[in-house]
Protein backbone atom coordinates (compact mmCIF):
# COMPACT_ATOMS: atom_id res chain seq x y z
CA UNK A 1 0.00 0.00 0.00
CA UNK A 2 1.37 3.18 -1.23
CA UNK A 3 1.52 6.23 1.58
CA UNK A 4 -0.33 9.17 1.43
CA UNK A 5 0.24 12.66 2.17
CA UNK A 6 -1.31 15.97 3.26
CA UNK A 7 -1.06 19.14 5.75
CA UNK A 8 -1.67 18.66 8.90
CA UNK A 9 -2.26 20.52 12.31
CA UNK A 10 -1.32 18.69 15.26
CA UNK A 11 -4.10 18.33 18.02
CA UNK A 12 -2.36 16.50 20.74
CA UNK A 13 0.32 13.38 20.80
CA UNK A 14 0.66 10.70 23.81
CA UNK A 15 2.76 8.12 24.76
CA UNK A 16 2.77 4.68 23.34
CA UNK A 17 4.37 2.24 24.41
CA UNK A 18 8.03 2.14 24.94
CA UNK A 19 9.14 4.27 22.39
CA UNK A 20 6.31 5.46 19.89
CA UNK A 21 3.59 8.01 20.42
CA UNK A 22 0.29 8.68 19.19
CA UNK A 23 -0.32 11.64 17.46
CA UNK A 24 -4.06 13.20 16.28
CA UNK A 25 -3.99 15.44 13.55
CA UNK A 26 -6.50 17.08 11.67
CA UNK A 27 -5.08 17.00 7.98
CA UNK A 28 -6.33 19.31 5.21
CA UNK A 29 -7.01 15.81 2.83
CA UNK A 30 -8.37 13.47 5.54
CA UNK A 31 -10.00 15.56 8.57
CA UNK A 32 -9.20 14.29 11.72
CA UNK A 33 -6.87 11.24 11.68
CA UNK A 34 -5.12 9.10 14.49
CA UNK A 35 -1.18 8.41 13.57
CA UNK A 36 1.15 5.90 14.52
CA UNK A 37 4.90 7.70 15.30
CA UNK A 38 6.81 4.05 15.95
CA UNK A 39 10.04 5.36 17.32
CA UNK A 40 8.71 8.88 17.64
CA UNK A 41 9.75 9.55 21.03
CA UNK A 42 13.90 8.69 20.06
CA UNK A 43 16.14 11.34 20.36
CA UNK A 44 13.73 14.60 19.24
CA UNK A 45 15.31 16.02 15.86
CA UNK A 46 12.93 17.54 13.12
CA UNK A 47 10.68 14.49 12.86
CA UNK A 48 9.92 15.13 17.42
CA UNK A 49 9.50 18.42 16.76
CA UNK A 50 6.98 18.52 13.59
CA UNK A 51 4.65 16.15 15.62
CA UNK A 52 4.36 18.37 18.43
CA UNK A 53 0.84 20.42 19.18
CA UNK A 54 0.40 23.61 17.20
CA UNK A 55 2.68 22.96 14.44
CA UNK A 56 1.43 23.20 11.04
CA UNK A 57 3.59 20.36 9.05
CA UNK A 58 3.52 17.38 6.15
CA UNK A 59 2.61 13.94 7.26
CA UNK A 60 3.21 10.66 4.88
CA UNK A 61 1.58 8.20 6.01
CA UNK A 62 -0.85 4.76 5.63
CA UNK A 63 -3.88 4.98 5.79
CA UNK A 64 -5.97 2.16 5.96
CA UNK A 65 -9.51 2.14 5.77
CA UNK A 66 -11.97 0.73 8.28
CA UNK A 67 -8.99 0.93 10.85
CA UNK A 68 -8.61 3.31 14.23
CA UNK A 69 -5.07 4.50 13.40
CA UNK A 70 -2.57 4.68 10.73
CA UNK A 71 0.93 4.17 10.61
CA UNK A 72 3.08 7.38 9.99
CA UNK A 73 5.55 7.23 7.44
CA UNK A 74 7.74 10.45 7.92
CA UNK A 75 6.89 14.34 8.90
CA UNK A 76 7.84 17.93 8.27
CA UNK A 77 7.48 21.11 9.60
CA UNK A 78 5.71 23.25 7.19
CA UNK A 79 4.97 26.56 9.58
CA UNK A 80 5.59 27.49 13.37
CA UNK A 81 4.47 29.79 15.96
CA UNK A 82 7.59 31.52 17.52
CA UNK A 83 5.49 34.38 19.13
CA UNK A 84 2.70 31.45 20.86
CA UNK A 85 5.99 28.86 21.98
CA UNK A 86 7.18 32.06 23.65
CA UNK A 87 3.67 33.50 25.68
CA UNK A 88 2.28 31.19 27.48
CA UNK A 89 -1.14 33.12 27.15
CA UNK A 90 -1.14 32.54 23.54
CA UNK A 91 -0.21 29.67 23.84
CA UNK A 92 -3.57 28.85 25.74
CA UNK A 93 -5.60 30.22 23.44
CA UNK A 94 -3.93 28.53 20.53
CA UNK A 95 -4.71 25.24 22.70
CA UNK A 96 -8.10 26.21 23.09
CA UNK A 97 -8.95 26.02 19.15
CA UNK A 98 -6.86 22.43 18.62
CA UNK A 99 -8.70 21.17 22.20
CA UNK A 100 -12.12 22.50 20.34
CA UNK A 101 -11.17 20.57 17.09
CA UNK A 102 -10.66 17.73 18.92
CA UNK A 103 -13.47 17.62 21.22
CA UNK A 104 -15.87 18.35 18.10
CA UNK A 105 -14.72 16.53 15.49
CA UNK A 106 -15.11 13.33 14.47
CA UNK A 107 -12.32 10.99 12.51
CA UNK A 108 -11.89 10.95 9.33
CA UNK A 109 -14.42 14.15 8.02
CA UNK A 110 -12.51 15.67 5.57
CA UNK A 111 -13.22 19.77 5.75
CA UNK A 112 -11.05 21.59 4.05
CA UNK A 113 -12.64 25.32 4.93
CA UNK A 114 -12.09 24.41 8.50
CA UNK A 115 -8.13 23.78 8.35
CA UNK A 116 -8.19 26.97 6.68
CA UNK A 117 -9.79 28.04 9.42
CA UNK A 118 -7.53 26.19 12.24
CA UNK A 119 -4.41 27.70 10.41
CA UNK A 120 -5.47 31.02 9.96
CA UNK A 121 -6.82 31.43 14.04
CA UNK A 122 -3.20 30.03 15.10
CA UNK A 123 -1.57 32.43 12.83
CA UNK A 124 -3.82 35.36 14.15
CA UNK A 125 -3.32 34.64 17.78
CA UNK A 126 0.70 34.23 17.20
CA UNK A 127 0.33 37.80 15.75
CA UNK A 128 -2.03 40.16 17.06
CA UNK A 129 -2.09 42.01 20.51
CA UNK A 130 -3.01 40.20 23.38
CA UNK A 131 -6.64 42.48 23.66
CA UNK A 132 -7.41 40.73 20.14
CA UNK A 133 -7.10 37.21 21.33
CA UNK A 134 -10.95 36.85 22.50
CA UNK A 135 -11.68 38.18 19.01
CA UNK A 136 -9.60 36.02 17.39
CA UNK A 137 -11.19 32.63 19.44
CA UNK A 138 -14.31 33.93 19.28
CA UNK A 139 -14.05 34.15 15.19
CA UNK A 140 -13.00 30.73 14.84
CA UNK A 141 -16.17 29.32 17.73
CA UNK A 142 -18.47 30.32 15.11
CA UNK A 143 -16.18 29.15 12.38
CA UNK A 144 -16.19 25.93 13.82
CA UNK A 145 -20.19 26.07 14.77
CA UNK A 146 -20.71 26.85 10.93
CA UNK A 147 -18.86 23.35 9.86
CA UNK A 148 -20.78 21.33 12.38
CA UNK A 149 -23.61 22.37 10.71
CA UNK A 150 -25.24 25.09 13.36
CA UNK A 151 -24.69 28.38 13.71
CA UNK A 152 -26.33 30.91 16.38
CA UNK A 153 -29.28 33.10 15.28
CA UNK A 154 -27.61 36.65 16.02
CA UNK A 155 -30.33 38.50 13.70
CA UNK A 156 -33.47 38.39 15.70
CA UNK A 157 -34.63 36.83 18.88
CA UNK A 158 -34.73 33.40 18.59
CA UNK A 159 -37.62 32.50 20.43
CA UNK A 160 -40.01 35.58 19.33
CA UNK A 161 -38.39 36.54 16.30
CA UNK A 162 -38.36 39.96 17.04
CA UNK A 163 -35.62 42.08 15.58
CA UNK A 164 -35.70 44.90 18.18
CA UNK A 165 -32.86 46.66 19.97
CA UNK A 166 -33.03 44.84 23.06
CA UNK A 167 -31.52 41.63 22.22
CA UNK A 168 -30.12 41.53 25.86
CA UNK A 169 -29.53 37.40 26.72
CA UNK A 170 -28.19 34.61 24.67
CA UNK A 171 -29.86 30.96 25.08
CA UNK A 172 -27.30 28.53 23.85
CA UNK A 173 -30.04 25.55 23.76
CA UNK A 174 -32.58 27.54 21.92
CA UNK A 175 -29.02 28.45 19.56
CA UNK A 176 -28.99 32.66 19.64
CA UNK A 177 -29.85 36.31 21.21
CA UNK A 178 -33.16 36.40 22.94
CA UNK A 179 -34.95 39.62 22.89
CA UNK A 180 -35.24 41.26 26.75
CA UNK A 181 -38.89 40.23 26.94
CA UNK A 182 -37.98 36.48 26.24
CA UNK A 183 -34.43 36.90 28.56
CA UNK A 184 -36.68 37.65 31.58
CA UNK A 185 -39.15 34.92 30.63
CA UNK A 186 -35.90 32.48 31.71
CA UNK A 187 -35.04 31.26 27.85
CA UNK A 188 -31.75 32.53 27.79
CA UNK A 189 -28.81 33.55 30.21
CA UNK A 190 -28.16 37.45 31.21
CA UNK A 191 -25.69 39.58 29.17
CA UNK A 192 -23.67 42.02 31.46
CA UNK A 193 -24.77 44.68 28.85
CA UNK A 194 -26.88 45.15 25.57
CA UNK A 195 -23.81 45.75 23.92
CA UNK A 196 -22.59 42.62 24.11
CA UNK A 197 -25.33 41.25 21.78
CA UNK A 198 -23.57 43.69 19.07
CA UNK A 199 -20.61 42.52 20.07
CA UNK A 200 -21.67 38.63 18.89
CA UNK A 201 -23.21 40.07 15.66
CA UNK A 202 -20.03 41.94 14.46
CA UNK A 203 -17.89 38.94 15.44
CA UNK A 204 -20.21 36.40 13.52
CA UNK A 205 -19.46 39.22 10.81
CA UNK A 206 -16.02 38.87 10.28
CA UNK A 207 -16.10 35.68 10.79
CA UNK A 208 -18.04 34.85 7.58
CA UNK A 209 -15.60 37.40 5.72
CA UNK A 210 -12.91 36.38 7.45
CA UNK A 211 -11.83 39.97 8.79
CA UNK A 212 -9.36 39.31 11.12
CA UNK A 213 -10.11 43.64 12.11
CA UNK A 214 -11.61 42.45 15.62
CA UNK A 215 -15.02 44.05 16.70
CA UNK A 216 -13.98 47.33 17.17
CA UNK A 217 -15.89 47.75 20.63
CA UNK A 218 -14.57 48.06 23.98
CA UNK A 219 -15.34 45.82 26.15
CA UNK A 220 -14.96 45.45 30.30
CA UNK A 221 -13.36 42.15 31.74
CA UNK A 222 -17.28 40.92 32.47
CA UNK A 223 -18.86 41.86 28.74
CA UNK A 224 -15.90 39.77 27.56
CA UNK A 225 -16.34 36.71 29.90
CA UNK A 226 -19.85 36.83 28.72
CA UNK A 227 -19.12 36.63 25.18
CA UNK A 228 -16.93 33.63 26.30
CA UNK A 229 -19.43 32.13 28.37
CA UNK A 230 -22.37 32.08 25.55
CA UNK A 231 -20.04 31.23 22.61
CA UNK A 232 -18.44 28.03 24.74
CA UNK A 233 -21.94 27.12 26.18
CA UNK A 234 -23.65 27.15 22.71
CA UNK A 235 -21.21 24.77 21.15
CA UNK A 236 -21.62 22.53 24.01
CA UNK A 237 -25.72 22.69 23.94
CA UNK A 238 -25.67 22.11 20.05
CA UNK A 239 -23.09 19.51 20.49
CA UNK A 240 -24.67 17.48 22.83
CA UNK A 241 -21.67 17.36 25.61
CA UNK A 242 -19.39 18.86 27.87
CA UNK A 243 -16.21 20.11 26.31
CA UNK A 244 -14.31 20.27 29.06
CA UNK A 245 -11.16 22.66 27.39
CA UNK A 246 -8.19 22.48 29.77
CA UNK A 247 -6.61 25.65 27.95
CA UNK A 248 -10.02 27.72 28.64
CA UNK A 249 -10.13 27.04 32.15
CA UNK A 250 -6.28 27.88 32.49
CA UNK A 251 -7.18 31.02 30.99
CA UNK A 252 -10.30 31.65 33.64
CA UNK A 253 -8.01 31.51 36.14
CA UNK A 254 -5.62 33.88 34.96
CA UNK A 255 -7.96 36.50 35.04
CA UNK A 256 -9.35 35.34 38.03
CA UNK A 257 -5.52 36.00 39.29
CA UNK A 258 -5.48 39.67 37.33
CA UNK A 259 -8.72 40.50 38.95
CA UNK A 260 -7.40 39.56 42.30
CA UNK A 261 -4.58 41.56 41.80
CA UNK A 262 -6.11 44.58 40.78
CA UNK A 263 -8.35 44.29 43.55
CA UNK A 264 -5.79 43.98 46.08
CA UNK A 265 -3.50 47.18 44.63
CA UNK A 266 -6.64 49.01 44.62
CA UNK A 267 -6.82 48.53 48.09
CA UNK A 268 -3.38 49.36 48.99
CA UNK A 269 -3.46 53.30 47.39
Amino acid sequence: MAPVESRAIVLRSYKLGETSKLVVCYTQEFGKVRLVAKGGRKGGGRLGAALEPLMVSRVLFYLKEGRALSLLSGAEIEREFPSMRRDVVRMAYGSAVVELVDRTIHEREKDTGLFDHIERSLAEMDQVSEDELDDALWRFELNLAAALGYGPELSACVRCGSADNRLAGFSPTLGGLVCARCGASGSGIALTTVSVAEVLRLVAVDARSGSTSGVGVRLTRAERDDVTRALHDFLEEQGGHRLRIKSMDFLAQIRRLESAGTETGEGND
